[in-house]
Order: C-alpha cells, then structure tokens, then sequence
C-alpha cells in the first residue's frame, strides 16, 4: 500500500494515521485506544468509527460488556504502508524475484524453524499499471516437518545460543516469536516496496494471486 504524506486517512494526516495503526495491538478497546494515544474516551471513538467507516477497523467481540476492534486487511497494509515514491514495475519485478530467492533460501536453509507455505499477491502489482507504490504480499508460515517432533527443544537450544552471543529481547513475546519474526524480517530484507501483511485473515475478501506453494513451482516467475 502507498500512501500520499498529504493526504487525510479517517480525519487525520496520513503518515499520523499510520503511526497510530502501527501501535495498535489485536483486539483494542475505546479505553485502550484512548489510554494508548492520550485522549479522551469520547475522542478515541470518534477516531475508531472514522477507521472503521473506511476500513481500517472492524468490530470483532463484546467482552464483558466492551467493545473490541481488529485491523482489517486494509488496516494491516496501512501499518506497512509507504509514502516513498513509486517505482518502475522493473525495479518492482527485481525487489519480487530476490523476494522469492528469499522464500527459496528459507525453506532450505534449516538455520530457520519456519519455512513459507504459500505466497499472494495482491494491489496494484496485479495490475498493469507503469509504476507502483509498493508490492503487496500474504505470506503463510508453518513450522518445518524436521522439527515437528523437537521443536521445543530446538527452539530452547537456539534461544539459549543466541542469548549467550549477546541477542536481547525486549519481551516475551518478541522471545516466543523469535523463529517467525527473523523469517518475516528477512523476507522483507529491508525493502522499500516489499509490504507483507502481518495475518492472512480476511485475504479471500480482496483480489489477489497465489504465486507460490510448498513443493509446487513458483507459478508467478
């Protein structure tokens, strides 16, 4: 998703908008909202609904009387989402096809507890358009068979070994989500116009195209 730093997104400046999408956890309250960004109740869900009527959000659950909101898909491209210039849909191919040499380097390369099951494409690199902001992606992840019977002993080795080479996490669920997130980083490898969704929920509700399956060609080079 590209976004213009000039434009407005539910009310608000856009890069502001993505800087609060990025804060948000699964599963927010009003309350939440408010106490997170240091406002007032009522103002926090006058911001919710103005999210919500474009997309961003979706009421999920009542939980003993309050209401939750999630991200939608567009809310999850919006954190990714970038207010670089658009680039040439050959500079954009390049970024696609080391992207997918990543996907390959992953699933063989057993230094990583994940491997990539299923890759989407979806946005304006479907289309034919010149130039594009940005190459939306849904990205599956499973752990790998190999480890099916030992990855709790794997996972506490490799955590064990990396903290004595001085590797730090700053909570627990950065250190319980270690073996996902250094996939997901390194899939993305500091690319500029590589914006993977943070879940896959809700990907049948936008256009998109499966590229590549586990033990299947990549059907999209």
């Amino acid at each position: 998703m590209n976004i213009n730093s000039k434009s407005l997104i539910a009310g608000l400046p856009a890069l502001k908008a993505r800087d609060i999408a990025r804060k948000l956890t699964i599963a927010f309250s009003a309350s939440d909202y408010a106490r997170l960004f240091s406002i007032n109740v009522h103002l926090a869900k006058q911001q919710i609904k103005a999210f919500e009527i474009e997309g961003y959000f979706e009421r999920r659950s009542h939980k003993k009387n309050k209401q939750y909101w999630d991200m939608t898909v567009k809310g999850c491209a919006l954190v990714q989402a970038s207010a670089a210039r658009k680039v040439k849909r050959a500079t954009a191919d390049r970024h696609y096809h080391a992207f997918m040499d990543r996907v390959n380097e992953i699933n063989k390369n057993d230094e990583y507890l994940y491997q990539v099951s299923k890759v989407a494409l979806f946005g304006s690199y479907l289309t034919d358009v010149e130039t594009v902001g940005d190459i939306d992606l849904f990205v599956w992840l499973e752990r790998k068979l190999k480890f099916k019977d030992s990855f709790n002993q794997v996972f506490e080795q490799r955590t064990a070994l990396m903290q004595a080479q001085g590797r730090r996490f700053k909570t627990h669920l950065d250190l319980n989500s270690w073996p996902e997130l250094d996939v997901r980083k390194h899939l993305k490898s500091s690319s500029k116009i590589i914006s993977i969704q943070g879940h896959n929920l809700g990907c049948e509700q936008v256009d998109h195209k499966i590229t590549f399956e586990k033990n299947q060609n990549d059907i999209g080079r």
